[in-house]
């Protein structure tokens, strides 16, 4: 989650991102960014395409939500167990609690639920930052992000782990929690702000995520190892220049695509079923164009292996196919 802004790409919008994540970054600082940016080893892979090479697509409206339910949708993800829904999640600050609704906006819950209702309680836990939620096909949990890190300063970094609720019959869960951190960062907060996180995946009964840099467009690929103690560490795979700030990520039903979401794009790989890189194979790729009132786009999954739905924090839902993408590797 970032604050309401425009003139998007400029200077301008990525000073206004360092003050809306709370960090008042010196300029000798902001100045160091690019140079110190070259240290970084992790691989990059090759992906590129021209400015206006690719028409934006204009998304239009097919429904939305109740955003007391949703006040700032962060994160979605298709339910394996019940078709047809997908649970959602708010952001910072938030109730701990999951929603499930229908691609149409409509809310699932218990037929007795009273008016209060919030949405499946996650007990024991609190909403420090939910940026994403997936689902572990192998095992049939749920998988919540605590990963939001504007300021690249926490060390509080979780994953809330719980098996699939029934929408329309239970109200609360009793969650596992795994500490998770960066195996890059040493330093707290990180000057380059390169370790904040909104998209969580599974790939091959991996968990991976990728990173949101606020200073440049790049985002780091990790994947996730579990260390001796029960906890996580991310360590880096590779990485590639998105093109915007990555908001969100989600794996087709046949687990064969991935699709990423930023706030100005959207990308969609096609892995070989035994690559051991998920952004390894043909590349698609086409600019987004959103009604400036709703263009905070945070959340994205597949209706089927070739629609996907994308959510906003404003509270609207659009359709997209992978057809209206260009293949540009």
């Amino acid at each position: 989650m970032i604050q309401r802004f425009t003139r998007r790409g400029s200077s301008f919008f990525r000073l206004r991102t360092y003050i809306a994540a709370g960090i008042l970054v010196p300029f000798a600082t902001m100045a160091g960014i690019a140079a110190c940016a070259g240290a970084d080893t992790t691989p990059r892979e090759n992906i590129s395409v021209k400015p206006g090479s690719v028409q934006p697509l204009r998304l239009k409206r097919s429904a939305s939500f109740d955003k007391r339910l949703l006040p700032e949708c962060s994160g979605l993800a298709a339910s394996k167990k019940y078709p047809g829904v997908f649970w959602a999640i708010s952001d910072s600050g938030n109730a701990p609690c999951i929603v499930a609704l229908r691609a149409d906006g409509s809310i699932v819950k218990p037929p007795n639920a009273p008016q209060s209702y919030k949405g499946i309680t996650l007990t024991g836990v609190s909403n420090v930052d939910w940026e994403a939620i997936t689902v572990d096909t192998a095992t049939g949990r749920l998988i919540v992000a605590d990963i939001g890190n504007n300021g690249s300063r926490r060390r509080n970094l979780r994953l809330i782990v719980f098996p699939e609720p029934d929408p329309l019959r239970d109200t609360t869960v009793s969650p596992k929690k795994i500490a998770v951190r960066h195996a890059q960062q040493k330093v707290f907060p990180d000057p380059l702000l390169r370790f904040d996180c909104e998209a969580i995946f599974l790939w091959n009964n991996k968990i991976y995520t990728l990173t949101k840099r606020l200073p440049d467009t790049w985002t780091v690929l990790c994947v996730l190892q579990i260390q001796p103690d029960g906890s996580g560490v991310f360590h880096p795979v590779t990485s590639f220049n998105s093109l915007g700030m990555v908001t969100d990520a989600a794996v087709s039903p046949d687990g064969r695509r991935l699709a990423i979401l930023t706030y100005h794009n959207i990308w969609a790989f096609f892995p070989p079923a035994d690559a051991a890189n998920p952004l390894s194979g043909n590349v698609f790729f086409r600019p987004i164009q959103v009604p400036l009132e709703s263009w905070q786009v945070e959340a994205i999954a597949f209706t089927d292996n070739e629609h996907l739905i994308i959510a906003s924090e404003q509270g609207d839902i659009y359709p997209i196919t992978l057809k209206q993408m260009k293949k540009i590797r």
